[in-house]
């Protein structure tokens, strides 16, 4: 299951007409990711909770057919939270475990391998846990060289023995039935604050698995901006086979143009692209459909979204810039967000 709900408020202006997993990831909605890496773990039976632009999600995704997965969507008319949103699809998942991925996740970990771990260890939940706790001011998960969970957030298990890693949870877990049944049917729940510190108040099996790829909750604006640059750096590696078919990183214009405009490293253009006379344009840079670089202006470390029309000498760094949003001949944008509401800080 894909936790779709959310409002992504934290990551406004982007979400402010898109719902969080549609949110374009060098191109690709950030959706189309998670399903691979799914996908890649002989996965086809998905289900997603619905609720804000939720019919956005269902128009993109449809039934799935064509990522392979066959889709069930359960829609929530109030948000009742990770945990609650589970169990009111406790049908779905039936007498095996539940796979749970948050939808505001880029990440490259084997699921396959973390279901045969929860499986090896007939653990009740296993969180997949990422080492880099010092990146992210999020909760302590402390995990010992066994994978036992010692201490979720403020909860301790002090029979759990150490020495102790200090990670952090990436979102993704495997829960068993047992674990499922806990949860109060139809109510509000959160599973990192009302399920797994429960779950360290008594000796249940509560595993950690420990990876070491690329993690990142693509939770705020800047995050946003760093993912796309690690997969334009290929900090991120392929969980699954592309097909060809999306718009792939380039080191040459793929538009027509006036003339020679400078193209540098790691960067990825749709195909529709237009770029002007002596502009430049990279290193880092993503440029959706219908995009329009004119003559002289300079683009670097930014994602354009679709429609953007970047007038002639203008310069664009380190920055978002938001669908049919147009940039002024001469503008300098540095370190910002800029939609059509108005221009914020990166």
């Amino acid at each position: 299951m894909i936790l779709a709900a959310g409002y992504g408020s934290r990551l406004r202006p982007l979400t402010d007409h898109l719902p969080k997993p549609l949110v374009p990831l060098v191109n690709r909605p950030l959706l189309e990711y998670i399903i691979g890496g799914i996908r890649a773990a002989g996965i086809q039976e998905i289900a997603l909770n619905l609720h804000y632009r939720g019919a956005q999600i269902r128009q993109w995704l449809g039934s799935g057919e064509r990522f392979g997965v066959n889709v069930t969507y359960s829609e929530e008319p109030e948000i009742l939270g990770s945990a609650g949103g589970v169990r009111r699809m406790r049908g779905f998942f039936g007498d095996g475990p539940a796979l749970v991925v948050h939808g505001d996740l880029l990440f490259d970990v084997d699921l396959r391998a973390v279901i045969q771990y929860h499986l090896l260890h007939a653990a009740h939940a296993t969180l997949v846990l990422h080492p880099a706790y010092h990146r992210y001011n999020y909760g302590l998960v402390k995990v010992n060289a066994q994978g036992e969970i010692a201490q979720f957030v403020g909860q301790q298990a002090p029979w759990v023995a150490g020495p102790f890693i200090d990670t952090v949870f990436t979102g993704v877990q495997v829960l068993d039935p047992v674990v499922l049944d806990t949860i109060p049917a139809e109510r509000v729940a959160i599973l990192t604050t009302d399920i797994y510190p429960r779950l360290l108040s008594r000796a249940e099996r509560f595993y950690g698995y420990l990876m070491q790829g690329y993690w990142s909750d693509v939770g705020t604006p800047h995050r946003y901006w760093e993912a796309n640059l690690d997969l334009l750096r290929g900090l991120v590696s392929p969980i699954e086979k592309r097909d060809g078919s999306e718009a792939q990183h380039t080191t040459a214009p793929r538009s027509r143009t006036i003339a020679y405009p400078q193209i540098q490293s790691s960067v990825a253009l749709d195909p529709t692209v237009r770029i002007g006379e002596k502009a430049s344009v990279g290193p880092a840079v993503v440029a959706g459909e219908g995009c329009e670089i004119a003559a002289g202006a300079h683009v670097s470390m930014s994602i354009l979204w679709p429609r953007v029309r970047i007038g002639q000498g203008a310069i664009i760094q380190r920055s978002i810039i938001l669908q049919d949003v147009t940039i002024p001949p001469g503008s300098h944008q540095v370190g910002k967000i800029v939609s059509a509401s108005g221009t914020i800080d990166l």
